[in-house]
């Protein structure tokens, strides 16, 4: 595992951490005392090395390999303990994440680089740190770690909000009738309505209103909550697709209403500038932007200052020959939608698939716009189930894509650069693109290893269906894929058991100084370079004669009692949300799954720690062991990922175990819980939010930390 060391020799030309920051290191590295140096050179293998040697080497691991490294031996424990080795690690490995933003302000890199770690690790492993039932609803939406939630008892409805990322302990309440009638005063005529809620960032959410007296009027509503403050309202010509997205200065939604020439439709965007509180004069219209569902076939991202607009498709009609497919990606700067603004990313970068690589299964596919953790840069991010060429099963597949613009907006997005020698390489072909209606050489495109992560194929068990998947997320930074299945017994009605299961992947210490051989097939490439897919279920699988009350506990905030409705889930990088069921007032129940550890809920227990239960799923159809299913091998194990609970559980594969003896981790003990103020309303204007303390904190026993 930490062989890749020896990648390349460690000459003082050779790039490293230390190059971050030269001057932290070199004083470091004098300021270790005597009697630590009499200490290394007791001691054998790595704890000898000097400290520059230690950071070069360093340079080649990833964050979570320097983790377990500092796991090895307490004379590593400097790795993840000394701030100023830590902020080095963080600048150059994970600049661009929410606890390196925390860092900056606190100045705590150590405990920023363990979080870090620790996140990556309990995702690929599908061992969480939380998990709870956070409140009741009859809709909700989760973004960017808000939960936004809607709970009616008519003729009252309340939207609340909570902030689960800061772990808030109160949560802002608004009187929706209050809010209606203060932003559209002649809709209290009308008795019914409809209210949801499409967006919230930068303390600033967004609904859709929509009410008859006689005719339906849709209206966009745009308020600042813990202000009081409504910041715009617009009547809607369509609300067909709509959707919403900001930061703090600008607003745009989008709809997929206007019709083209061609006879289907097209997107169209209309921008606000919240600072200035002005419309823009002039809408974007993306005639070029094939696709309308959000999610699968489109995506639109707010990324820093630009406004990311991305297409899996090129064209409205089918092709029967043999076409090339191509991503569709563009963007233009906020304070100006301007299309002569408008960068749209070459050809030649955008390259999808070949049509001769097999058909897809569009119900399992999702496309999403991630920024690398690590580099800072925008990666298409897609997942296809298909049936590849020459093999009778299909497979779930995850491909990355970097978003390239030129710097020079001028420059025809057709017009493509020779490569630099010549050649074909990754993502690139040697010749320009021909139509997409005519046949083209499938063997001139070549996709990297680095981003293509297969997934379950038709030879891994148990499979899952569509049905009986109910979230499906992949995140690059963990080179992991998560999913929220149904892992109840086939043939069984009325019953549920929700288990969250990932696959990680972890590369290889075999390394080719010359590269991967010339020759082989993609997939032998990847074969050569990685190792085959961990996969991990959570909670455990239960003894049948020996069961767990506390693994029935968590089983049971997994599946509430009498909740067998519909699953709708989301997630981020280090949480997820799914709603389940409904009760005899409609409620769904909202569970709460986190794999932060400095993730906290107020009043939460603490009574043994739950990791994920690995069992071996040979992508050649080996057999494998996953507790009720039948095998021919047991190969199930436990997860590890604390050197207390190692050192505990090691020989012992238990999957829970007491933690009274632990202590909690300081970032969480320490740490006072966030609770948010209310603006009184301007002057005039009556009073629409208002703060309580979270829903959560009134279910006592529904929420749980593994926390050690």
């Amino acid at each position: 595992m930490y062989a890749m060391y020896n990648q390349r020799p460690l000459t003082p030309s050779t790039p490293s951490l230390a190059t971050h920051c030269p001057n932290d290191f070199n004083t470091l590295s004098r300021s270790v005392s005597r009697s630590q140096l009499t200490t290394f050179r007791k001691t054998s293998g790595l704890q000898r090395l000097p400290y520059e040697i230690m950071a070069y080497i360093v340079n080649y691991l990833d964050v979570d390999e320097i983790f377990d490294l500092s796991l090895c031996s307490r004379d590593f424990q400097y790795l993840v303990r000394e701030e100023r080795f830590c902020k080095a690690v963080i600048t150059a490995k994970a600049s661009y994440t929410v606890e390196a933003q925390e860092a900056q302000q606190s100045g705590h890199f150590s405990r920023a680089l363990r979080r870090v770690a620790k996140r990556r690790q309990a995702l690929s492993q599908a061992s969480p740190y939380v998990i709870g039932i956070v409140g009741l609803a009859d809709s909700y939406e989760y973004i960017h770690g808000i939960l936004c939630y809607i709970v009616e008892a008519r003729p009252k409805r309340w939207l609340r909000i909570l902030n689960l990322h800061a772990s808030a302990s109160h949560e802002v309440v608004i009187d929706i009738p209050s809010l209606i009638r203060e932003a559209v005063p002649r809709s209290a005529k009308s008795r019914k309505y409809k209210f949801r809620v499409l967006y919230h960032a930068s303390g600033i959410t967004s609904c859709l209103f929509s009410f008859a007296l006689p005719n339906t009027e849709n209206w966009l509503l745009i308020f600042k909550a813990d202000e009081q403050d409504i910041v715009a309202k617009i009547r809607l010509e369509s609300t067909a697709k709509i959707f919403v997205r900001n930061n703090k200065e600008f607003l745009y939604f989008g709809t997929h209403s206007e019709e083209g020439a061609d006879g289907f439709r097209n997107w169209v965007l209309t921008g606000f500038s919240i600072s200035d509180r002005s419309w823009f004069p002039r809408k974007m219209h993306l005639a070029d932007v094939v696709g309308y569902d959000v999610g699968s076939t489109v995506c639109f991202e707010i990324i820093d200052n630009h406004f990311y607009g991305l297409s899996n498709q090129t064209d409205f009609e089918i092709r029967e020959t043999d076409w090339v497919s191509y991503y569709h990606c563009f963007r233009f700067p906020l304070r100006d939608p301007d299309p002569k603004n408008k960068q749209i990313m070459k050809r030649d970068d955008s390259w999808r698939r070949q049509h001769a690589e097999g058909p897809i299964d569009d119900r399992w596919g999702f496309l999403k716009l991630e920024k690398d953790e690590a580099s800072g840069a925008i990666n298409i991010i897609e997942s296809r189930k298909e049936w590849l060429a020459g093999k009778s099963g299909s497979r779930r597949t995850y491909y990355t894509t970097e978003v390239l613009f030129d710097e020079d907006p001028e420059v025809d997005g057709d017009n493509e650069p020779p490569t630099a020698d010549g050649g074909p390489i990754y993502g690139r072909s040697s010749r320009p693109i021909a139509h997409l209606d005519k046949p083209t050489n499938r063997l001139e495109r070549f996709r990297s290893p680095n981003n293509v992560h297969p997934g379950d194929d038709s030879s891994i068990t148990p499979m899952f269906t569509r049905s009986q998947t109910h979230l499906r997320s992949y995140q690059r930074c963990s080179s992991t894929y998560l999913d929220l299945v149904d892992d109840s017994s086939s043939g069984t009605t009325g019953s549920r058991r929700l288990r969250l299961r990932t696959g990680h992947r972890k590369s290889k210490a075999i390394l080719f100084p010359g590269g991967v051989p010339p020759g082989l097939e993609p997939d032998e490439q990847i074969k050569q370079l990685y190792r085959p897919n961990e996969i991990y279920f959570w909670p455990p699988e239960q003894d049948p004669l020996n069961s767990n009350p506390f693994l029935n506990k968590i089983y049971e905030i997994l599946n509430p009692p009498g909740y067998l409705g519909s699953v709708t889930a989301s997630s981020d990088e280090r949480s997820l949300v799914y709603a389940t069921g409904e009760d005899t007032n409609g409620l769904k129940v909202l569970v709460y799954v986190s794999f932060d550890p400095a993730a906290r809920l107020a009043g939460m227990l603490r009574e043994e720690y739950v990791l994920g239960e690995q069992t071996t799923s040979s992508m050649r159809g080996e057999t494998i062991d996953i507790g009720g299913y039948n095998s021919k091998v047991d190969t199930t194990r436990t997860s590890l990922r604390s050197e207390d609970v190692t050192s505990e559980a090691k020989g012992k594969d238990n999957a829970t175990g007491e933690l009274s003896r632990h202590t909690l981790p300081s970032y969480i003990s320490d740490s006072p819980l966030v609770h948010t103020a209310i603006l009184p309303p301007p002057e005039g204007c009556n009073p629409w939010a208002w703060v309580e303390k979270a829903m959560h904190r009134d279910l006592a026993g529904k929420n749980y930390t593994f926390a050690h």
